[in-house]
């Protein structure tokens, strides 16, 4: 009776803990990183009698919990792929939302710039239209400003971010640290509370959200921990803990280093996942080349201006300065500025004139193609004699064969038939007061292929626009893909590890039956004790 009763005790208590941990699960559904524990039993050692064996029953071996490494390193490896991939779509729609804005982009005050331009040009002598053309070019200069000061806030906002994860990673290595020393208490993974490991997978979870990980586990069931690969900077080695630490280069946005102190005491080079890797991939593959592209595109805009600026006439009859300057302090958009002032410096006319002179007999004529920025305003004389040919300032001359002449800066087309002496000279033009030559210039510039790498100037603001939204676009499509993967892990963590209440509910049914049943059999030892008891 003695084996009976003990088999039933035995049974009762197992059952018991059986439906504790069943109770445990329900109560821990929605648990974060809680996995699904269960009780785990062996058969006691039967006893002998003559050539039988009669069972003894069973004992609580102890509670594991329901965990597979393979699908724990997908969901990290698949977390940390889509964080990555979520930190460049945020900071990349955030520049295509400020710079493709027909409020706030480049694109309209550029255009208003040209339409006054243009205005201008019909009537170069207007003092509203100068006015006009004069605040649009301020409008111009500040939105330049504006954009740059918005590139730079979002320049400070992911240094900001990136401090902030890795301070994160810091606080999360040092958990991890804690975890891995009292995990080491214990020498075999099979005997370690289910609470530590699991704080110890949500802490390796979390780790992954900020950069990718390579896990190595050891038989205690502690972690070795490196970024990236195996052969990575070093984030958890044994129980000595890693920290990290950033440096920006001031000059270069896609310059960032992250810094271990632990190991080599260099720059680690191999964040390449989570939000840390994302931050560092928009820094170095969107942001930095969108800034230094709309900084040329400043550069080139203010120096094609001032081109046509100074190669023209203004009001005044004096030859045209400069309409904008960039402080070098500053640099490219940030630093461009308005230089002028008054209306009437705005050089509409064109910067020379020809005059012919009164005694020529021949029907030759000059035109004015271009005027190089910073030729000379002249005087200088053409003249043709059929002893000499064509000479200028004295000096013999041979123009191209379509009648192409350059000289001092200045292109001019030669046409018609020369008589002798005759000579034609180009002067300042002084009186310009209805000269809309340069204007229609500025105007042009509106089409003109100036961009490195060919376009206009609107063309090449458009292409930095269209090229953060490319990446942008790109960027959402691996999301997508990279979600799918995502919840796919979850799901199959979840099958795995995650408390299913119709499951449980039939654990406790089950178990509960047990506990009954294993209760009867004591009670039945006892009856069968208390008979033989009664035998006189």
């Amino acid at each position: 009776m003695v084996d009976l009763l003990t088999i039933g005790a035995s049974a009762s208590q197992l059952y018991k803990s059986a439906l504790t941990t069943v109770g445990n699960n329900i109560a821990n559904l929605h648990t974060d990183g809680y996995s699904r524990q269960s009780v785990e039993t062996s058969e006691n050692i039967p006893n002998q009698l003559g050539t039988s064996f009669i069972g003894t029953g069973a004992s609580l071996d102890g509670v594991i919990r329901s965990f597979s490494n393979f699908t724990e390193n997908n969901l990290r490896q698949s977390n940390s792929e889509l964080s990555t991939q979520s930190q460049l779509i945020t900071y990349a729609d955030r520049i295509v939302d400020i710079m493709g804005s027909e409020s706030a982009g480049l694109s309209g005050a550029l255009d208003k710039f040209f339409m006054a331009a243009g205005d201008l040009s019909t009537d170069p002598a207007s003092g509203i239209l100068r006015d006009t053309f004069l605040t649009e070019s301020g409008s111009v200069a500040v939105r330049f400003n504006e954009l740059a000061g918005q590139l730079s806030d979002i320049e400070q906002q992911t240094q900001s971010e990136i401090n902030l994860n890795v301070q994160n990673l810091n606080n999360l290595t040092q958990q991890l640290q804690s975890i891995n020393q009292q995990l080491d208490k214990n020498i075999l993974l099979k005997n370690q509370p289910p609470m530590l490991l699991d704080s110890r997978d949500k802490v390796l979870l979390e780790l992954a959200d900020i950069a990718k990980i390579h896990v190595s586990e050891r038989a205690s069931g502690a972690v070795d921990v490196r970024l990236d690969s195996s052969v990575g900077s070093i984030v958890v080695d044994g129980n000595a803990a890693n920290r990290f630490s950033t440096v920006f280069d001031p000059t270069q946005p896609g310059k960032v280093e992250i810094v271990a102190a632990y190991g080599s005491g260099r720059a680690s080079s191999s964040v390449t996942g989570g939000a840390l890797g994302g931050l560092l991939n928009f820094r170095s593959q969107v942001l930095a080349p969108a800034i230094d592209s709309f900084d040329d595109l400043a550069s080139t805009f203010a120096t094609e201006v001032n081109a046509i600026q100074t190669t023209g006439v203004d009001l005044n009859g004096d030859r045209g300065t400069a309409l904008f300057t960039i402080d070098a302090a500053l640099g490219g958009a940030a630093g461009i500025s308005l230089l002028q002032t008054d209306s009437n410096k705005i050089a509409a006319a064109g910067l020379l004139r020809v005059t012919p002179n009164s005694t020529n007999q021949g029907d030759m004529t000059l035109e004015i193609e271009s005027t190089a920025a910073g030729a000379t305003s002249g005087p200088f004389t053409l003249t043709y004699t059929t002893a000499s040919g064509y000479t200028i300032a004295g000096d013999p001359y041979t123009p191209t064969a379509d009648g192409t002449i350059t000289y001092a800066g200045v292109t001019l087309s030669l046409s018609g038939t020369p008589g002798n002496g005759d000579s034609l000279a180009v002067v300042l033009n002084a009186d310009s007061a209805g000269d809309n030559r340069n204007m229609l210039l500025m105007t042009r510039l509106q089409t003109k292929d100036v961009v490195s790498g060919g376009g206009s100037i609107n063309q090449g603001y458009t292409d930095i626009v269209t090229t953060i939204g490319s990446q942008a676009t790109l960027a959402k499509m691996s999301r997508e893909a990279l979600q799918v993967i995502y919840d796919q892990s979850v799901a199959a963590k979840d099958r795995i590890s995650g408390v299913n209440l119709d499951e449980e509910a039939a654990d406790l049914i089950k178990f509960q039956q047990a506990f009954q049943a294993s209760a009867q059999i004591i009670q039945v030892s006892q009856k069968l004790f208390d008979s033989i008891l009664a035998v006189r």
